[in-house]
């Protein structure tokens, strides 16, 4: 499944490369992420903080996703799981950003559900059924299935554009 997932963009695998030590980076990491174990918080929103991202880090990996703000209608659903490598006098970070959650298909499975319920009742009805409300019926459903996809590809494009561009500057501001 995640091969499918990395073809349709909702898995994205990244790397960067920072001029910077392992230490170094773990310590500009804790300053700039909050830590968290990525669970449901309710009312994150109201939480004050000025940095962007929560999650944690351990020795060689980390995790982190974009904090959630009140009235951001732009809130990424990527979820980012890190690896860092120290090689010579650089540092490589393999990043995996995974856009897709199992909630998802609990939404797909429901809309298809409700569709196939309202084409089995109107056809099934004894009374004549307008017949040209299923094409429309059709492209609706459909609009509805591959709207979340579009939604949850941008949000994972969006923070790998993101995560790299604060990754060079936490290395850069001093």
């Amino acid at each position: 499944m995640d091969n499918f997932l990395r073809k349709i963009n909702l898995i994205k695998d990244i790397t960067i490369q920072l001029p910077i030590t392992k230490t170094e980076f773990i310590q500009k990491f804790r300053n700039h992420v909050d830590e968290s174990d990525l669970g449901y918080v309710p009312f994150e929103v109201f939480q004050s903080s000025t940095n962007e991202y929560k999650g944690n880090i351990q020795n060689n990996t980390f995790e982190l996703k974009k904090r959630k703000k009140i009235f951001d209608t732009n809130y990424s659903f990527a979820k980012v799981i890190g690896e860092i490598i120290q090689q010579n006098n650089e540092l490589t970070i393999n990043v995996e950003i995974v856009g897709f959650r199992k909630r998802i298909l609990l939404f797909g499975v429901m809309i298809l559900l409700f569709y196939l319920l309202f084409f089995v009742g109107a056809i099934s009805n004894d009374d004549a059924f307008p017949f040209f409300i299923l094409p429309f019926l059709m492209i609706h459903m459909s609009v509805m299935l591959v709207i979340p996809y579009f939604v949850i590809r941008r949000s994972v494009n969006r923070m790998a554009y993101d995560l790299e561009r604060d990754f060079h500057y936490w290395v850069t501001k001093r």
